[in-house]
């Protein structure tokens, strides 16, 4: 786990108060603490918006093609006026930012917090732009790791590579592809579970199987 001794945090709170948390790590003011299902040392960053998701827009959304309402997308409509523009302003972040930036903003945040994240989970709505996000994704996951911080994600985006992904948790949602260990397969409700997969309990609080590798889950459609 990323540490800092009393000093350096002191410096890292001085810098913070004298020039704002906004110009030290605009990135902090894009993650958000787990949600109602993921513990709160789990940070939540999105590569953009349910709406604008390349998966739908490609006719290849696991959740479309099952005939299931995607879940991210029930939270940005009208009810919930502020998710999407929160969403939209991450997806600039995003495709605006390299690797070794993103990495640097995060565990300086990090280094300042009461009760550091233990992990990253990329993309609760939206998904993988193109083969590059996946390689920066890739590359964030590598420098992560060294601080004790796992990056994991799920995707619907069979038509990009994962072969590289060695730190990278990716949980391929409907399909199966080399380089990809983790299964996440959307069941109806009386349907069997296939011979060698789990079955997800809805609450990464206690269970982290999403983080670990060479897993096949299910999950009930609701």
């Amino acid at each position: 786990m990323f540490t800092m001794d009393v000093q350096d945090k002191l410096a890292c709170r001085e810098l913070v108060d004298k020039k704002g948390k906004e110009v030290i790590s605009p990135l902090s003011l894009l993650i958000r603490n787990g949600n109602t299902k993921l513990p709160r040392t789990t940070a939540i960053f999105n590569m953009g918006s349910a709406h604008s998701c390349p998966s739908m827009t490609l006719g290849i959304c696991s959740a479309s093609l099952c005939g299931v309402k995607c879940y991210a997308k029930k939270a940005e409509y009208s009810y919930h006026p502020n998710v999407r523009p929160f969403r939209d302003r991450q997806e600039k972040f995003w495709k605006g930012i390299s690797g070794k930036d993103f990495v640097t903003q995060f565990l300086f945040m990090n280094a300042l917090k009461r009760n550091p994240y233990s992990a990253l989970r990329l993309n609760e709505s939206g998904d993988f732009w193109s083969q590059a996000c996946v390689d920066k994704a890739e590359y964030i996951a590598s420098e992560l790791k060294k601080y004790g911080v796992t990056v994991y994600c799920y995707t619907s985006r069979s038509d990009l590579s994962y072969e590289h992904c060695e730190h990278l948790i990716v949980n391929a949602s409907n399909f199966e592809k080399n380089g990809i260990t983790n299964i996440f397969k959307i069941i109806k409700k009386n349907e069997t579970i296939p011979q060698g997969y789990g079955l997800c309990g809805g609450d990464c609080r206690i269970c982290s199987k999403c983080q670990i590798k060479d897993q096949k889950t299910c999950v009930v459609a609701h």
